[in-house]
């Protein structure tokens, strides 16, 4: 009879301590670890949707209005993408992650995030993939730019030209000097692994004519419909953000 209650005792011990280590999928990852996991699940995960602001402001506070999207995966593509803006937007929830992931300089957990469903990491990425990615980025913009416009039987062909040189020429001027200084918030399920809410925060500092200038962009991305369901974590996380149908390709 004594080892009967020893062996039950022993069973539900070990049963509670499973059912607890499955409860908290977090409990003893690293800050690195963490941030691996939910770049794997969120790049196994079919389908999920996401929404997001850009905003971008100058040292002298002036700021252009926000640019907000929102994108939904399918089949682990991103097949569609939506802002209000005419400007084009190429953003992959999947690709950021994964850059954080390879060439991040520092990564760890938010002092005082003490939420039992959520964990949330402080990503500091590696200053010159950051610049790297910033700058070829912008000249792919400058390029798009070159393509889109068609100067066929226009009169303004030539100072068209002019104008694309002189821009490009500034750009390349300004890159020469820019430091691009990038961090990430990351907030993460707990139990699921998987990002909810991402913040980005960039400042850019460059010379121009000879002056030091300095801008920063923030973006906020929130994820949810993760295969098709939000979790109740994501739907009280989530805020409400309506949409312009602008579509573009991504």
């Amino acid at each position: 009879m004594r080892m009967k209650v020893i062996v039950t005792f022993l069973w539900i011990a070990g049963s509670m301590m499973f059912l607890f280590g499955c409860g908290n999928t977090a409990g003893q990852r690293s800050p690195e670890e963490l941030l691996s996991l939910s770049y794997s699940g969120l790049a196994a995960t079919d389908q999920y949707a996401f929404t997001g602001s850009m905003s971008i402001k100058t040292a002298d506070g002036f700021e252009f209005k926000p640019q907000i999207f929102e994108g939904k995966v399918v089949d682990h593509k991103q097949l569609t993408l939506q802002t209000n803006s005419e400007d084009t937007l190429h953003w992959n929830p999947v690709q950021v992650l994964e850059a954080l992931n390879e060439s991040n300089e520092e990564v760890s957990l938010v002092n005082g995030s003490n939420d039992p469903e959520t964990v949330t990491l402080h990503i500091a990425e590696n200053q010159a993939a950051s610049k790297e990615r910033w700058e070829q980025r912008l000249r792919q913009e400058l390029e798009r730019l070159r393509e889109n416009v068609s100067l066929e039987d226009r009169s303004y062909k030539d100072e068209w030209q002019k104008e694309l040189e002189r821009s490009e020429k500034q750009l390349n001027d300004m890159l020469k000097t820019m430091k691009a200084v990038t961090v990430y918030e990351l907030v993460i399920d707990r139990d699921r692994l998987l990002p909810l809410k991402m913040d980005e925060k960039t400042v850019f500092s460059y010379t121009y004519n000879g002056k030091p200038l300095s801008e920063e962009r923030h973006t906020t991305v929130r994820f949810q419909s993760f295969d098709g369901a939000s979790s109740d974590t994501v739907q009280r996380t989530l805020s409400h953000v309506t949409m312009d149908l602008l579509t573009s390709d991504s």
